[in-house]
């Protein structure tokens, strides 16, 4: 039996990229609950070493230690530019993050892997970060920024584009709504704040920094670690040998010899859980959610799967 005749290879009715009710993302990846600890580790630091806080922020210790600002960057603090986006203003300023870590970092961690979900948080951390530096230095504003929000909006425009009609459910709002609008609103709010100088307190050029981040690593096809890239027994799609491999002139087959006779060969374990990690994505998303790659990895498979009756 070839891979196109099982019942879960075949198409439904549901609509792609959505998944049905009944499913969550369930992983046993360490990423989210690695972020979620040493955040909230690093606010009981805050608290502990705060001077009295002004307004309920906190202030004074850690949280000046790891903050990032402009001052900071021309000592060469460079560690400020990771540290920033663990430490936290106040209890809602880290529930509200840390909320988010956890609904879209799930997602993102069983496409990418625990690793690679960590590197990526790190890097939307450290370019939003920067990008609300060099705006606030532009506009001479200076300023010092804490919180994860740039790393948290780089989550959920990752899987905003990963996962768009994947039904949320917000608090006050008794309908679903697709994740692709809620990526929008989050972003649109940021535009709506800059525009009208309405933003307070809020990096919200952070924000932004970080939502162009996940928008320009899903385009691109990179993976930040070596073991990213082969999580799932493939490459970018954007990698040297895949673009190579388009140009390879094919080898006409020469008459003359006689036709080979294939024999049939197990599929390896690898090809295995290819295939598994495949008919999930296809059971979740559909089947022209599919790159090339994978559908070359089916076939594969599927003609592995005939050669065996």
């Amino acid at each position: 039996m070839g891979i196109h005749n099982r019942d879960y290879f075949r198409d439904d009715d549901a609509p792609r990229g959505s998944m049905q009710p009944s499913q969550g993302f369930r992983q046993d990846g360490w990423a989210v609950k690695w972020i979620i600890g040493v955040c909230v580790a690093t606010y009981f630091l805050q608290s502990a070493t705060s001077e009295p806080a002004i307004h309920g922020q906190l202030r004074g210790g850690i949280t000046e230690l790891f903050s990032l600002d402009l001052n900071g960057l021309r000592s060469f603090q460079l560690w400020r530019i990771f540290t920033y986006g663990i430490c936290h203003a106040h209890i809602q300023h880290l529930l509200f993050n840390m909320i988010g870590v956890w609904v879209f970092g799930r997602m993102l961690e069983t496409v990418y892997g625990s690793k690679e979900t960590v590197a990526f948080f790190g890097l939307a951390v450290g370019l939003s970060g920067l990008a609300q530096i060099a705006v606030s230095t532009a506009s001479s504003v200076p300023i010092s920024v804490i919180g994860a929000s740039g790393g948290v909006l780089g989550f959920v425009t990752l899987a905003a584009m990963n996962f768009p009609r994947v039904p949320m459910h917000l608090m006050f709002i008794p309908v679903p709504i697709e994740l692709k609008w809620i990526a929008v609103g989050y972003v649109g709010l940021d535009l709506y704040q800059v525009a009208g100088g309405s933003g307070g307190n809020v990096a919200n050029f952070a924000h932004l920094g970080g939502a162009v981040v996940g928008v320009l690593y899903f385009l691109s096809g990179i993976r930040l670690l070596p073991a990213g890239s082969r999580q799932f027994g493939q490459q970018s799609q954007f990698s040297l040998t895949s673009v190579l491999s388009k140009f390879k002139p094919k080898r006409k087959p020469d008459p003359r010899r006689a036709p080979e006779v294939k024999l049939y060969e197990p599929p390896t374990e690898q090809l295995e859980r290819d295939v598994d990690r495949l008919l999930d994505k296809i059971n979740r998303e559909g089947k022209d959610s599919l790159t090339q790659d994978e559908h070359e990895i089916l076939m594969k498979a599927s003609e592995s799967y005939r050669n065996r009756v």
